[in-house]
């Protein structure tokens, strides 16, 4: 008797196992880097060697009415949850995703398009440019995103609490602003080969410091012609007490299939007694297979709007980076 029911349990579990399969499938990549950073003259670099390891789970499935159901979690260095995403594809209704941690709403995903090989102008910087993606927060927004119609991508984001943390199923999380919404297009037209425009316009209720209504928008164009990309864009922020304005124009070169260089300048106005803040960067990146080398010379001025002796006007950040994904 115990035979059989050790032969039904098998049965059985060889059976769930194999209608699991045909409901979904599951994906595992992951990804790491070595990093060398040098810091300019004023600054204490100390170990200048750092490292970076994700691994990343991705699920999916498809319902009996077509609509695609799919997860994307990803893990700190400890093994422990960093950020995920759940996405329902409707087919022809569009797409729903719920973000937690991901950075995929549409002010992050559009902040800097223009082109560069590595890294941009500002990167590594104690503070950079005044850009967009500010209005929601990480966890727990919502993001609609039409079907896309002739290259074009129209996105709709919203968070109910803004700046909460990640909260588990069944619970809540407080935040220091109220809602957000944000709108984007993302378009690269079919009749014009190369080119992409868009923009991002964002609102957050209390979202900027002492409780006032935080504003954004940012617009971009890009152009690639065969190993050549160029780009401008533009971004404003109303915090409610200061208004601050930015440019950042690139240009990137594809020298052959695997290596690429790029040139990045970007500058904020709106600082007090008129003061710029400006960033330039210079990177090249070299693919070998699942394998980059890259290198990143950044440099800014008047670094959030400081100008004057006793504080840190300027800086400086070079990275070499080895990156390996599989």
């Amino acid at each position: 008797m115990d035979n059989i029911k050790k032969i039904g349990l098998s049965a059985l579990a060889g059976t769930l196992a194999s209608l699991s399969a045909q409901a979904g499938e599951l994906t595992v990549t992951g990804s790491a880097e070595l990093s060398y950073v040098q810091l300019d003259n004023d600054e204490l670099t100390g170990n200048p060697i750092g490292m970076n390891k994700n691994i990343a789970f991705a699920g999916s499935g498809e319902l009996d009415n077509g609509w695609t159901v799919s997860i994307a979690q990803g893990t700190d260095d400890a093994m422990g949850f960093s950020s995920a995403s759940v996405s329902i594809g409707m087919g022809s209704l569009g797409t729903i995703t719920v973000d937690s941690g991901t950075g995929a709403d549409v002010g992050n995903a559009l902040d800097n398009v223009v082109p560069t090989a590595f890294e941009e102008a500002d990167a590594g910087m104690k503070t950079g440019l005044v850009d967009s993606g500010g209005v929601i927060g990480n966890h727990g927004s919502i993001k609609y995103a039409l079907p896309e119609f002739s290259g074009a991508k129209v996105f709709v984001g919203y968070i109910p609490r803004n700046n909460s943390a990640a909260a588990a199923d069944g619970a809540t999380s407080e935040g220091s602003g109220k809602h957000a919404l944000e709108v984007g297009v993302d378009w690269s037209p079919e009749m014009i080969p190369g080119l992409r425009v868009g923009g991002v316009i964002g609102s957050a209720d209390e979202g900027a410091a002492g409780g006032k209504d935080l504003d954004e928008e940012t617009f971009f164009a890009t152009y690639a012609y065969g190993p050549l990309s160029i780009g401008y864009q533009v971004a404003e922020e109303d915090n409610g007490t200061t208004t601050y304005d930015t440019d950042i124009y690139g240009v990137s070169f594809n020298v052959n299939d695997a290596l690429s260089v790029s040139y990045q300048y970007g500058e904020t106005d709106g600082y007090a007694g008129g003061v710029t803040a400006e960033f330039t960067g210079i990177s090249a990146a070299y693919n070998i297979g699942p394998m980059a080398i890259k290198f990143s010379d950044n440099s800014g001025s008047n670094i959030n709007g400081a100008t004057g002796a006793g504080v840190e006007v300027d800086d400086d950040n070079r990275e070499l980076n080895l990156s390996m994904s599989f």
